[in-house]
């Protein structure tokens, strides 16, 4: 009961020395919506729609995953967009929280709107047609449609092209080469390698660069076991940055025993993916997807593994 009434409390005093401007029209994307705003941001993917809707300008805080750009490093941070605190958020003052939808903890959205915040949680994404919905969507609350059109369509024309690159290149090596196999590899631990299965970004990025995911039979990010990796056989590794920091972190994957017996791990042919790019969708997909393509060149030419 006194947790209970000393969050009453925390609620009304916010609001009497920092009070929030009730911006309706914002909900409803009419001009001059976003003049009122202050946002929060929560999940790296959303920070990073805002910035290239041009509207960074309205973040007072994100949460700690959104570090890209350099300049979303530099806000205030809230914690993790799982478990982030609502009375850590309404110390901000804000108009309106934009989410991904893991974003938590479940009791979160109901205290904000409570406060009279507006939250507005996207709907979880995984591959290009999604990421442009969460564009567009955007756009709509922001104000930007046009800018939000037209951001979708430079992304659609950089995939498109990197595509047909792809897929001519496979073409033209198709009687020499079989179809390339990479595995995107989480983590390492006692229970066995955390990799990118179905429905996950990496394969949206796998399936766009034209390769096998090696544990595309797995739903999501699941651990998988050794003999299904030795049975993948995967030619090349894809790793997250986050989890290569180590200067022989690369090496000591290879030498991983399920790996170490594959194409891949005979060769140590492993590549680092940077992480909010490969494991959250973005405005920068078509980076990763031409990282992807750029690391599989060899495959097909040698001599086009150095034009990176």
């Amino acid at each position: 009961m006194y947790k209970y009434l000393s969050f009453i409390l925390f609620l009304t005093t916010t609001f009497i020395h920092a009070p929030v401007q009730a911006d309706v029209s914002a909900r409803a994307g009419g001009k001059g919506a976003a003049q009122s705003m202050r946002i929060i941001a929560s999940g790296g993917s959303i920070t990073e729609v805002i910035y290239a809707l041009g509207k960074e300008q309205y973040l007072v805080a994100t949460d700690s995953t959104s570090l890209y750009p350099a300049e979303a490093a530099a806000l205030p941070k809230l914690g993790y967009f799982r478990q982030l605190s609502t009375e850590g958020i309404l110390g901000f003052a804000p108009t309106h929280l934009f989410g991904a939808q893991a974003t938590g903890p479940e009791t979160l959205a109901t205290q904000l709107e409570s406060a009279g915040i507006k939250v507005h949680i996207f709907t979880e994404q995984r591959d290009l047609s999604g990421l442009q919905q969460m564009i567009s969507e955007m756009g709509q609350l922001l104000d930007t449609p046009n800018k939000a059109q037209a951001l979708n369509t430079q992304i659609e024309q950089q995939v498109a092209k990197l595509m047909y690159e792809a897929r001519i290149r496979s073409q033209d090596s198709r009687e020499k080469q079989s179809a390339i196999t990479a595995l995107f590899v989480m983590s390492d631990s006692d229970r066995g390698l955390t990799v990118a299965g179905g429905n996950t970004v990496p394969q949206s990025l796998f399936d766009d660069a034209g390769i096998i995911n090696a544990a595309k039979d797995l739903p999501d990010y699941k651990v998988m076991d050794n003999e299904s990796i030795l049975a993948a056989n995967p030619d090349i590794i894809f790793v997250a940055s986050h989890r290569a920091k180590e200067p022989d972190a690369l090496a000591r994957l290879c030498q991983h025993p399920a790996l170490k017996a594959t194409n891949a791990g005979r060769n140590c042919v492993i590549s680092t993916m940077e992480s909010s790019s490969a494991l959250g969708l973005s405005p920068r997909y078509p980076d990763a997807l031409k990282r992807i393509i750029q690391k599989t060149a060899a495959f097909y030419a040698p001599e086009l593994a150095h034009a990176q």
